[in-house]
């Protein structure tokens, strides 16, 4: 019996060793070296990062204590569509979809708070308290009434949005998220593993290696273009953003009631489109088709030949369907 509980000793010993080890000697030395390494290709990488930065009219204010970074298109007194990307994207994600959207509109497409040139010292991000930040910037720079879009991480934010303040929205668009609650919501691996601050940011850190595992032919069905790539990589890379990105997940700052549910079963006065990919792994479209029998107040589109990452697949069919509906022929 002394022996076996020696031998349990020395191994919980080593274990308790090695995790040691490879919280503090390992984990900051790879954080070394990668922030190294992401210096060293920002700044191999610049001068095509400028160039694709030049094509677009960027704005920066302060609001809701965050240094928001967008950018904006077409009318700038028209009616306003606001598109807010996902994980691991920026205002970039939507670069193919901008062009085909009515340039009649006034058209933002903003960094996330965390996510590229969008900045804050404040480390809550809880959904709802992140969604009023945002509408804090529409306030700011003068905007009563929107459409909005959101896509994925930008799903779930513009979810809290449009449940918590309705009277200011004009229809929404809601891109590759689960409508209905999944029975095992908030326990599929990433948000188990996410739980963690420390593993979210640890995880999330490797921008290169997180960029080209996500954009990958398993999540799209067309294929990155090289500046592409490393413009995501670019923006994903700078200080701070994989700890911001990563508070997203935490267990205390979710609600998945008011992520699927309050939407899901809304009687909202104005319409609400599931906009869904035909190839999402991880949203099958197979989930969704219930939405006609089950939902008053939501369409469900299907985007055709298309991935995850839709705007970027087929951003002339997610045009359309954003167009059809901001223009109440949905």
């Amino acid at each position: 019996m002394k022996r076996l509980l020696r031998i349990i000793g020395i191994i919980l010993g080593s274990i308790l060793t090695i995790v040691i080890l490879f919280v503090f000697v390992f984990a900051p030395v790879r954080a070394s070296v990668l922030t190294s390494n992401q210096e060293k290709f920002r700044q191999q990488t610049k001068q095509d990062h400028d160039e694709i930065d030049s094509r677009f009219d960027h704005f920066y204010t302060t609001a809701g204590g965050v240094n928001w970074h967008y950018i904006e298109a077409g009318n700038p007194d028209g009616e306003v569509i606001l598109l807010v990307h996902g994980l691991p994207e920026g205002y970039y994600s939507w670069e193919k979809v901008i062009p085909l959207l009515d340039q009649n509109y006034r058209i933002i497409a903003i960094d996330m708070k965390g996510y590229g040139r969008s900045t804050s010292a404040d480390q809550n991000y809880e959904w709802h308290h992140v969604a009023d930040q945002t509408l804090a910037l529409m306030d700011a720079i003068g905007v009563e009434k929107f459409n909005v879009v959101g896509h994925d991480w930008g799903a779930i934010i513009t979810s809290m949005m449009v449940g918590d303040h309705p009277e200011r929205i004009l229809s929404y668009t809601r891109m590759e998220v689960n409508l209905f609650k999944p029975e095992n919501a908030g326990k599929q691996p990433q948000w188990k593993l996410f739980k963690n601050s420390w593993i979210g940011n640890y995880v999330l850190s490797d921008a290169k290696w997180f960029i080209n595992t996500v954009y990958n032919d398993k999540r799209m069905t067309s294929k990155l273009s090289e500046a592409d790539r490393n413009y995501f990589i670019y923006e994903f890379s700078r200080p701070g953003v994989s700890e911001a990105t990563a508070r997203y997940f935490l267990e205390e700052n979710r609600d998945f009631d008011a992520l699927f549910d309050k939407i899901a079963y809304n009687d909202f006065p104005f319409p609400v489109m599931q906009l869904q990919a035909d190839h999402d792994p991880a949203q099958p479209i197979a989930l969704f088709e219930e939405i006609p029998e089950r939902c008053q107040n939501v369409s469900l589109t299907v985007v055709e030949n298309a991935g995850h990452f839709s705007n970027l697949d087929q951003p002339q069919q997610v045009a359309d369907a954003i167009n059809a509906l901001v223009h109440g022929i949905h």
